[in-house]
């Protein structure tokens, strides 16, 4: 395996797992109907080239192999001890193989923490541990690595099945979706470099096993069936997508669990913490991994990155035998952010020959099925597409044709996919009776063919879209800086809060904090006797629900009124608070309101926010979020990105709004989120962000710290 280089810890060591000298199958069995008597001879079909040895008492031989009682009977120390017994009787097992030192174990074996015990599964992987095992599983269906042969697993879809070896790597942590989705995608065309599974992941989990396999020159992809991580793991997980990225190689995730109730059955099933679904979303697009929706998805990628063509942009163009499939595949490009351009003078006279006249040499370009009669002239419009430099990728969609055009305009779809600068996909909209032998002969040449124009049209956005990664390296330095939060109680007050806010050059409203009438009287009169009130206690976060904001303060008359009003409120609203005095506070002028945050998510740390405030954030639920540390550019991303990004950019009527201020807000507050590591919650809101040129302002701040131990 090659390393990349770069400040990326080395990942574990498996070639001996993925590619054995000798294994050894505990519990091995001679019936075909048990799990156990599976999985030897699968391995054997496929010609695995290293030794094998069957441990079982109950058996002198089993598969024409000699079958030895256990393993500290074997002549030799295997590289792996596969699995197939009770849970129960797993950890002895285990121990013998820690005396062996054995280095890898497969556990297949179910009953374990996804059955409520895991205290069992601690038990042995504390036995792993201590013998210098590396494990992998329980609860898994083990792994096939196709360039070594090595099949172990007791999976059907590896019995009687030939897989020819490629480049895209499968790992899942569910064993039967896992093998399920393969086997589908292998009938699709899809040449696999491995399937591993993962199961409960006591020791080896899925990012150890994908990080591993990234060093592999052969790969061209990796897709990943994930249904959460445990609390902590996220920064494996971001190191492991950053390094594939740098590989270029594209990095496709089915996460599972991403509900509520599904998120139950994910705990039920693996332990894993399912995190946010839209943490998962914003992890995904800030660090180039491509986000799968379903099974099909494996397949489809697949197909596509299997063919390792270079995809430079966004340009599609379409060449279909049918108007109607030709605007379906253009307005389902469109909605995956494909661009769809309209076609130069130029090209269109060279094309159009070849187009019967009331064909369409536009794009979507429409030979119509007129084009059976002179097939040759497929080829050379295929051929003018993708040579013509205005596009960078090319799409042709087939509708149901007689028998021998169908063979001959298959015959002009493979003479230009051999030598297309451009990547191609097909879909081919037929039944079997009439269109089976054309696919296979396209699915056999290495041609993505796909099941329809959405399919299609969503894997070639998904590949555009990886070749844009938003994120820079986010570099920051912030040595000698001290946390503050522990020194305040776990719900600092605003003007507590808003103290911290200014240590990290976050613009803030002025403000005093006043024990007494008169002190407000002072405060308001250096405010310029235009001021808001806000009760100041501990206990009283939400302090509006109380009552306890008066804003709008003008004169001595109505400070006075106001100031006994929110006291009074607060007094009626909790009555054992402790207030620690009134806030006095400018009023600044008004601004597009916005708010920014931080919520640090159980797995990944801390999530940066930002939102459209005010009415725009009950309405619209516009939110972009990313993970610290960003940059200068993600920052301007998670801007671009809200839907009400045209109300920054000044349009319909609005004054342009400073965008730079509210770049390095972010930055600021991503920096706070890093030192401050005891911050659970920030929320600044609302946050004035005034005209061009002219800055902003936190007029309201409320944090929360993790609880004492």
């Amino acid at each position: 395996m090659s390393s990349l280089p770069g400040s990326f810890p080395a990942p574990p060591n498996l070639d001996r797992l993925f590619s054995p000298r000798s294994v050894a199958f505990i519990g091995a069995s001679p019936s075909p109907e048990k799990i156990a008597g599976r999985s030897l001879p699968i391995l054997l079909e496929h010609g695995y080239p290293g030794r094998v040895y069957p441990v079982n008492p109950k058996y002198a031989s089993l598969e024409g192999l000699p079958c030895y009682p256990s393993v500290e009977d074997l002549p030799e120390v295997p590289d792996v001890a596969f699995f197939m017994i009770r849970p129960n009787l797993v950890a002895s097992a285990l121990e013998q193989c820690a005396r062996k030192r054995v280095p890898f174990a497969v556990v297949l074996s179910a009953g374990f923490e996804e059955c409520g015990h895991g205290d069992l599964q601690r038990h042995i992987l504390r036995i792993a541990r201590e013998g210098n095992i590396r494990l992998l599983g329980p609860n898994c269906q083990g792994f096939a690595h196709f360039h070594s042969r090595t099949y172990l697993s007791f999976s059907t879809s590896l019995k009687g099945r030939s897989v020819e070896p490629g480049g895209i790597a499968y790992v899942s942590q569910s064993g039967a979706f896992g093998f399920s989705t393969f086997a589908s995608a292998v009938e699709r065309g899809v040449r696999f470099h491995s399937i591993v599974t993962t199961g409960n992941q006591a020791d080896l989990d899925v990012v150890d096993v994908a990080r591993y396999l990234l060093g592999d020159p052969r790969l061209s992809a990796i897709l990943l069936y994930l249904e959460g991580l445990r609390p902590g793991e996220g920064e494996r997980f971001v190191e492991m997508a950053q390094e594939a990225h740098g590989r270029g190689i594209p990095l496709g995730v089915l996460k599972g669990g991403n509900e509520t109730a599904t998120g139950e059955a994910v705990r039920s099933h693996t332990g894993a913490f399912t995190g946010e679904n839209q943490v998962w979303k914003s992890l995904f697009r800030q660090y180039g991994v491509i986000p799968l929706e379903d099974a099909q998805d494996i397949a489809d990628m697949g197909l596509l990155f299997e063919t390792r063509r270079t995809l430079r942009g966004k340009r599609v163009g379409i060449c279909t035998t049918s108007g109607g499939a030709g605007i379906v595949t253009s307005d389902r490009c469109a909605a995956e952010g494909l661009e769809i351009p309209r076609f130069s003078a130029d090209l269109q006279r060279r094309i159009e020959p070849y187009i019967p006249i009331y064909g369409s040499p536009g794009n979507p370009v429409d030979v119509t099925a007129q084009i059976t009669e002179a097939p040759e002239g497929y080829a050379s419009c295929l051929q003018a597409l993708a040579e013509s430099g205005e596009i960078d990728m090319l799409l042709a969609v087939h509708t149901m044709l007689p028998e021998s055009p169908a063979e001959k305009l298959t015959d002009q779809l493979l003479r230009v996919w051999k030598n297309s600068p451009v990547p191609m996909g097909c879909c081919w909209l037929t039944d079997d009776l009439h269109g089976m032998e054309q696919r296979r002969r396209i699915q056999a040449a290495g041609i993505p063919l796909f099941r329809s124009p959405r399919s299609m049209a969503r894997a070639f956005g998904a590949l555009a879209e990886w070749r844009i990664l938003e994120r820079e390296d986010a570099h920051t330095n912030l040595e000698g800086r001290k946390p503050q939060l522990p020194n305040l109680s776990e719900v600092p007050t605003e003007y507590e809060a808003k103290k911290i806010l200014r240590q990290y050059d976050i613009p803030v409203t002025r403000e005093y904090l006043c024990s007494s009438l008169r002190d407000a009287m002072d405060a308001a009169e250096d405010l310029g006797w235009f001021v808001a009130l806000k009760i100041l206690s501990p206990q009283i976060p939400h302090k509006s629900e109380a009552g306890g904001v008066v804003l709008n303060v003008r004169g001595e008359e109505q400070l006075r009124n106001a100031y006994g009003r929110i006291l009074e409120k607060a007094r009626l609203y909790s009555p054992g608070a402790e207030v620690r005095g009134v806030l006095v506070q400018e009023m600044v002028p008004q601004g597009l309101e916005c708010m920014v945050g931080m919520r640090r998510d159980p797995v990944f740390g801390p999530m940066i926010l930002l939102g459209l405030g005010g009415i725009y954030a009950e309405i619209l639920s516009d939110v972009s979020m990313r993970r610290a540390p960003i940059s200068p550019e993600t920052a301007l991303h998670m801007i671009y990105r809200l839907r009400g990004y045209p109300l920054f950019r000044g349009d319909r009527g609005e004054l342009p709004r400073d965008i730079k201020a509210l770049q390095n807000l972010l930055l600021r507050v991503a920096d706070l989120a890093l030192v401050e590591d005891s911050l659970e919650e920030l929320d600044c809101n609302p946050v004035f962000l005034f005209s061009k040129g002219e800055g902003l302002v936190v007029a309201d701040a409320f944090m929360r710290r993790r609880s004492d131990p």
